[in-house]
């Protein structure tokens, strides 16, 4: 295939120094095919008048762009249909790179309904003016083209009564193909070089990082029963290295976030072929302990989530940035991320997840707290981390405190932990369920007469805040997602030394407390959850075994006028609450060691009761959109009122955060590489002042308040009474919708 050198692929950009590129980004032949003929539309006319166009002496760049988008044109199915005319051998690795070609710009779809939709209006897509000049294109790059459109439809037609490509195979085949070119082009779009995977991490590497977590362990007080676990679990490691997902099921305590970044590590350097590890949280609340306790230990770590990306989905140039792209694939050996984000890169059908679905091969990838999956996805999901770790070389590391059952689901999974983990731990606290406290007044009256120090947490953030307000404390704490991170870490530092000191501390939080968070309270109160978030909260009551038995109090959900029975029961699932069970099996008060012994029954019973949502369908059938809407359907519900809202802590703050990273990317005496370096080591703390809120409240915020939009983010300046660091972002409101914050 040759190309006069006169095109462009991208403004100044020559074509075929793209494609040659993009083409050796991977030693994939399949890869070469689809990076040649991907941008074959791009040498129309009209493209290439559009991508040279020029702005006029003086003419604003706003106009320029005016003037621009009206003369851009399509590639990608004009790419697609001369690839059609150029391959005779139509089989499955045809279809998935013919689809790589066609959806490169946008999302995958569902096949057979994509082809459908295609040959209904096969007039207005191919026929007339365009196939003119798709045969001017053909002529440019010297290949073949057949202007026979029916022999298309014909093949597509009968391709669509046919069910031959259709298998978990050729799932994996569309997605390689199509993750590796989106990958592969825009990396090359924004560094005029080709891709490179990252290396995998050095053995000698491994060893001090194994041996930095070795010093800090050293500085805390010895712990036999977390020392014999580890031991045992290393030995179990030991005799099933030739597994590819391991199960830790551990009580609260135990120590798994160390313990399962050595596991990673040490399956890194066993294999000698791992570049990343990964560990999922299930929320952007908990994630800033573990990437605190990893930076330590690794140096540095990226953490990932919704709050750490400030682009604009649908502006291509901010999507191209280079100032986020490493970022967005994950370019690093240490990734923190969130249940969200693993989950979109195995299942999501957009453009924009899929561009790092590559760089999770070689990786070994920590699941933490993974009953929090909801239970009619978590079997589904599960199995097909199985599928993926053998397609795409990884190591599942799986862990909680309240497994779910995985009976008969995982065909190579090896199970780590041992039964006397539960019966050999110290009988910390007792649960009960308490009736006649589901009220905030009821209850603040309750906590505020003890003269322990006490947790009580509850399912909304506006709960927490109503009964934070009722609480008669002097040493009282309120923790929720509405304050920045940074200081929900300096207020948890504060509750430590408080209790430290002995203090009646009384802390009111949602369920960010539940895990990764080492604080240890006397008694407390959890407001109606799943089991095993009711187990996790326990797990800050008598957290070391060093007082007398603790109690714990699990009471009904709590009453704010106005509310619906299905907002009352939020953030939660009614089929994940199991509620009439659970307050069956706490009628009798319950000694936390009987209670372990009996989680496996109990998960067993409702594994059993569950229906399971049949994610492999889909995959099967090649729906790749239906199986994105069907994951987000049963994973979370969605919440697009969400927006995200950085505080700013110092005057103008975001401002000159803005200025630094311009500074730093316009000067010409840093390379591309080094500049982004630099840009990422000024973005670390963006997350740390950012939070999520409901949009009605910005809106109700800008009465008051002058409150600036940049990159995606509301800017709340400096000193802004309606935020506080021991209240968090506290403007007057009274919107209902709000209690779907957590």
């Amino acid at each position: 295939m040759q190309v006069a050198d006169t095109f462009f692929s991208h403004p100044n950009k020559n074509y075929n120094d793209h494609i040659k590129r993009i083409a050796q980004s991977f030693d994939d032949e399949n890869h070469r095919v689809v990076a040649h003929y991907h941008d074959l539309g791009k040498l129309s006319a009209k493209f290439q008048t559009y991508i040279s166009l020029e702005p006029r002496l003086d003419e604003e760049r706003k106009e320029f762009e005016k003037r621009r988008n009206r003369l851009k044109t399509t590639h990608t199915l004009e790419s697609a249909y001369l690839y059609f005319c150029n391959e005779t051998k139509r089989e499955k690795q045809f279809l998935a790179n013919f689809f790589a070609i066609l959806k490169h710009h946008s999302s995958l779809s569902d096949i057979k309904k994509e082809m459908s939709d295609y040959l209904s209006t096969i007039d207005n897509h191919i026929e007339g003016r365009r196939l003119e000049s798709i045969e001017d294109i053909a002529s440019k790059s010297n290949v073949k083209f057949d202007g026979d459109i029916y022999a298309f439809m014909d093949f597509f037609e009968d391709l669509y009564d046919e069910s031959f490509y259709q298998s978990i195979e050729s799932f994996f085949l569309f997605k390689k193909r199509y993750s590796r070119l989106i990958l592969a082009d825009k990396f090359e779009a924004i560094f005029n070089k080709p891709y490179k995977i990252l290396d995998c991490l050095e053995v000698d590497k491994i060893d001090e990082y194994i041996q930095n977590m070795q010093d800090i362990i050293a500085t805390k007080p010895t712990n036999e029963f977390r020392n014999s676990a580890k031991e045992a679990i290393f030995k179990n490691y030991e005799q099933n290295k030739n597994s590819n997902i391991y199960l830790i099921k551990a009580p609260t305590g135990v120590g798994k976030t160390f313990i399962a970044l050595e596991l990673a590590l040490n399956i890194a350097k066993d294999k000698g072929d791992k570049r990343r590890i990964i560990t999922a949280i299930p929320f952007t609340s908990i994630i800033d302990q573990t990437h605190q306790e990893y930076e330590k230990i690794l140096g540095d770590v990226l953490k990932y989530h919704h709050l750490t990306k400030y682009k604009k989905d649908d502006d291509e140039q901010e999507q191209f940035s280079q100032k986020v792209f490493l970022t967005d694939i994950w370019h690093q050996h240490f990734i923190v991320t969130t249940f969200n984000q693993l989950l979109y890169t195995l299942f999501s059908n957009h453009n924009r997840d899929n561009v790092r679905l590559e760089t999770l091969r070689d990786s070994v990838i920590i699941v933490d707290e993974v009953q929090n999956i909801p239970r009619v996805l978590i079997s589904s999901i599960v199995k097909i981390f199985e599928l993926f770790a053998k397609v795409y070389n990884i190591h599942f590391i799986i862990m909680s405190a309240t497994m779910p059952s995985f009976e008969g689901l995982l065909e190579n999974a090896s199970i780590l932990s041992e039964d006397w983990f539960y019966n050999k731990k110290e009988n910390r606290y007792r649960l009960h369920f308490k009736e006649n406290l589901n009220s905030v007044e009821v209850l603040s009256e309750e906590i505020s007469q003890h003269n322990k120090s006490v947790i009580c947490v509850v399912n909304t953030i506006d709960k927490a805040k109503r009964l934070f307000s009722e609480i008669d404390s002097a040493d009282k704490y309120l923790l929720t997602t509405h304050q920045i991170p940074k200081h929900r870490k300096e207020i948890i530092y504060e509750i430590k030394n408080a209790l430290k000191e002995g203090k009646q501390v009384k802390l009111i939080s949602t369920q960010l407390i539940e895990a990764g968070v080492d604080l240890d309270f006397d008694v407390g109160y959890r407001e109606f959850a799943p089991f095993g978030s009711i187990i996790q909260m326990a797990g800050r009551v008598n957290r070391e075994g060093k007082k007398p038995i603790s109690d714990v109090f699990v009471f009904d959900f709590l009453e704010i006028e106005g509310q619906s029975e299905e907002v009352k029961q939020l953030p939660y699932r009614a089929i994940d609450l199991q509620e009439e069970n659970t307050i069956s099996w706490l009628s009798t008060p319950l000694e936390e060691i009987e209670i372990l012994k009996n989680l496996e029954s109990y998960f067993k019973t409702i594994k059993d009761e569950t229906s399971t949502i049949d994610l492999e369908l889909p995959m099967k059938n090649l729906e790749f959109a239906s199986l994105f809407e069907l994951l987000n359907k049963n994973f979370m519900p969605n919440q697009p009122w969400k927006v995200s809202l950085f505080i700013e802590q110092k005057e103008h703050q975001f401002s000159k955060y803005i200025e630094d990273r311009n500074d730093i990317l316009n000067n010409p005496k840093y390379d591309t590489f080094e500049a982004m370096n630099r840009v990422k080591d000024l973005e670390k703390d963006l997350g740390l002042y950012t939070i999520t809120v409901n949009h009605n409240l910005i809106d109700k915020l800008k009465y008051n308040y002058s409150v600036d939009e940049k990159f995606g983010r509301f800017i709340l300046p400096n000193n802004c009474s309606a935020y506080s660091k021991y209240m968090g972002f506290n403007p007057e409101y009274t919107e209902l919708e709000e209690m779907f914050d957590v």
